[in-house]
């Protein structure tokens, strides 16, 4: 290994192996930082074709005997092989990147981690696997998805392939063997790589960046680093404190930015956490089981954007930069540089002003793949849980329909800077008058069939207003049904009569594509649909509402507007359950 720059392609040409040693945390990247990441190759290969790198930081590793362990950048390293395990499908080199290993090992192996590689190597090879994790797959799932919907023909798709093998770009950075039986030394390192910034996330150079020259670096980097956290609220609740305890907490720390007490703020934040022992690397692996059942519990929550999205929405709010999508999409670092901050300390408390209603007033996600429930710390015990939930399911519909989280989260936040304690109904009226703004009317009913690839959100939309106004549209029984449903990131058009007519009568090319007859579900019940028969879909929507499990409210209703029997579902049926869905689109504006 040299100290040139490497690529997947260099990386098989000089046949080098990697480990992920015991002391190194789990996987961790979630959905948003996988999702950054793909967004950011694409545009950067949309800018300059050919062979410009894109650079991915520095990997610091220590050589034991043919391989190496990754010291830092080994959820970097792992991320590029979940990319090719999807890319391999494109571009066959790929397989050699992540298929070819010594005897029993592949690219990268997890030392001490053995249900972690099982299941690498399970889905390398394509087979089934008692474990899953979890990190691991929904990282996968998110790269297919990206594929499947970012390129217009297989020739594009084959094409970014073929440049993230050959341009996304590191450098490795060898550290000498007196590290491996020095735990001190190797934490010495990793102080010096901090401070000099070497290795690091685009974020964490950019602190430093932002540090240089600053009288209170201290209390400027507690703050940072509080923030940057997103795996945890900035307050902790502690198990003695009431939900309502927890709430006046947050009401209060916000209360005090808005006067300008900054300093007090974060002190109502940073008291409520415990001072972590400092824990050299060599004690680390006494403890590590115990770290990764607190990473791997199923009731950990987390945000919906990653920090260098957050980062950036703050400083697109501080100095008034109303950006857009390119803007969101320029590399982080690009971004800073291009727009100096002028008060650092201003900012910094912006970005602690801007967590704390971020935490307070934004859902979380429950990290579970079986769940994908939503939660909200601002919840008054005296208000009504209707509208706690309304909150929450309007907030997981535009998160989930994938809207631009600048669109309507900016918007929302800026507005609750302004306001002292926002309840759940006020909260929902804010985000509402947002969402229709950015709107302004349903398109034209011919819009939205199948032929004009319709807008995904006006599904999403339409299933939450059925589900808000329940008691309108179904019965107590059914009610309960709908009560239970969870949006999801389902991005697959399913048509109820389909357009394989072989087993079905014959409908026009028209009405089997209208909005009347098509519904949102997810890619793997879409591909369980495939062609089916009306009578085994019928089946399947039954077995779902017996579950309480719904992938669509609006199939739901095409179900129940037939009566449930398959030779129910006609073009009259289907034309004056279009009518009356369209209706309730356009009614959702007059609120």
């Amino acid at each position: 290994m040299n100290t040139n720059r490497y690529t997947p392609e260099l990386v098989v040409k000089e046949n080098l192996y990697f480990n992920i040693p015991l002391y190194q945390r789990l996987f961790a990247w979630g959905k948003e930082e996988v999702k950054g990441l793909l967004y950011d190759l694409k545009e950067h290969f949309k800018r300059m074709p050919g062979q410009s790198p894109y650079y991915l930081g520095m990997l610091s590793c220590i050589r034991k005997g043919d391989s190496f362990d990754l010291i830092d950048g080994q959820q970097r390293f792992t991320v590029i092989m979940l990319i090719g395990i999807v890319l391999r499908k494109y571009d066959t080199r790929w397989k050699e990147f992540i298929e070819e290993g010594r005897q029993d090992y592949k690219r990268l192996e997890f030392t001490a981690r053995p249900q972690d590689y099982d299941y690498l190597l399970s889905v390398i090879n394509k087979e089934s696997s008692d474990y899953c994790n979890k990190k691991m797959d929904y990282a996968i799932k998110e790269i297919s998805l990206f594929m499947e919907q970012n390129f217009e023909n297989e020739e594009e798709k084959k094409t970014f392939a073929m440049q993230v093998y050959e341009n996304l770009s590191f450098f490795f950075s060898v550290l000498p063997d007196e590290y491996i039986n020095a735990p001190s030394s190797l934490n010495k390192y990793f102080e010096s790589m901090n401070s000099a910034g070497k290795g690091l996330e685009q974020h964490e150079i950019i602190k430093v960046q932002l540090l240089r020259g600053q009288p209170n670096q201290e209390w400027l980097t507690r703050i940072w680093n509080s923030i940057s956290d997103m795996s945890r609220p900035i307050i902790k609740k502690s198990d003695n404190m009431s939900d309502e305890e927890y709430r006046k907490r947050y009401v209060s720390s916000i209360k005090k930015c808005q006067n300008g007490l900054f300093d007090e703020a974060f002190k109502l934040c940073e008291s409520s956490f415990e001072r972590e022992d400092d824990i050299e690397i060599g004690q680390i692996e006494a403890k590590m089981r115990v770290r990764e059942d607190r990473y791997n519990q199923d009731s950990s929550n987390q945000a919906i954007l990653s920090f260098p999205e957050f980062l950036m929405m703050v400083l697109d709010i501080h100095l008034s930069i109303n950006g857009s999508y390119s803007f969101y999409r320029t590399e982080l670092i690009r971004v800073f540089k291009d727009h100096v901050i002028e008060d650092i300390p201003a900012f910094y408390n912006q970005l602690l002003f801007y967590r704390l209603l971020f935490d307070y007033y934004i859902i979380t996600w429950e990290n579970n793949a079986s769940s994908n429930r939503y939660t909200i710390i601002n919840h008054n015990y005296k208000e009504n849980l209707s509208e706690i939930e309304c909150v929450l399911q309007y907030e997981s519909m535009l998160y989930v329909s994938q809207t631009p989280f600048y669109n309507w989260l900016k918007p929302l936040l800026v507005e609750l800077s302004s306001h002292h304690d926002v309840n759940c109904d006020e909260l929902l009226k804010m985000l509402k008058s947002i969402d229709n703004n950015l709107r302004k009317g349903v398109p034209d009913v011919k819009l939205l069939s199948y032929d004009h690839n319709p807008d995904r959100y006006w599904f999403w939309r339409l299933d939450y207003f059925l589900w808000e106004d329940r008691e309108k549209y179904f019965t107590e029984e059914q009610q309960d049904i709908v009560n239970d449903y969870i949006f999801r990131s389902n991005r697959s058009i399913e048509h109820l009569h389909p357009q394989d007519q072989k087993q079905n009568t014959i409908w026009a090319k028209d009405e089997i594509h209208s909005f009347g007859n098509l519904a949102m579900i997810s890619s793997g019940f879409n591909s369980q649909q495939n062609n089916d028969p009306v009578t085994v879909k019928f089946a399947r929507i039954s077995d779902q509402a017996q579950k309480h499990a719904l992938q669509s409210i609006k199939l739901y209703s095409m179900f129940l507007a037939a009566k449930g029997a398959p030779e129910g579902w006609t073009n009259k049926i289907m034309e004056d359950h279009e009518k009356e869905m369209y209706n309730i689109l356009i009614d959702s504006f007059k609120e």
